[in-house]
Parts: structure tokens; sequence; C-alpha cells
């Protein structure tokens, strides 16, 4: 999954719920605080490793479900 698209999903979850979803956009990396979480997001041109898409999620209280719904 590309960065944007997973904020892009992360977004749509967060208005789902009722979370309150903070970006802030650096010029390597994003900061995305969702619901009193932090993680930091990349920005690739390519996709995320599976592995650092799964640490990104587990910062946040996320699961690969959660974002598919």
């Amino acid at each position: 999954m590309k960065p944007p698209d997973l904020l892009r999903r992360l977004a749509r979850l967060a208005a789902r719920r009722g979370w309150v979803l903070e970006v802030s956009q650096g010029s390597r990396h994003t900061k995305v605080r969702l619901n009193g979480r932090l993680a930091t997001v990349p920005r690739h041109a390519t996709d995320l490793p599976i592995g650092t898409l799964r640490a990104i999620l587990k910062q946040l209280g996320v699961t690969v479900a959660d974002l598919e719904e």
C-alpha cells in the first residue's frame, strides 16, 4: 500500500468511527495522530514494506481488517 492510500483509508476509518485524525506533513514523512496515538508514515513513491505497514497500524491501534471495512 502506498502512503497516500494509507492516509486516505485512515481518514475514512476515523470519520466512520468518530475519531480525531490530525496530520502534520514534513518533507520526508507525515506524522499521523489518530485518536491520541501517534505514528510516522514515510513518504515513498513505492509501496510500504509489509512490516512497516504493520508497525504503523500497531502504533495507531488499528488492524488491516479495520482498513478494509
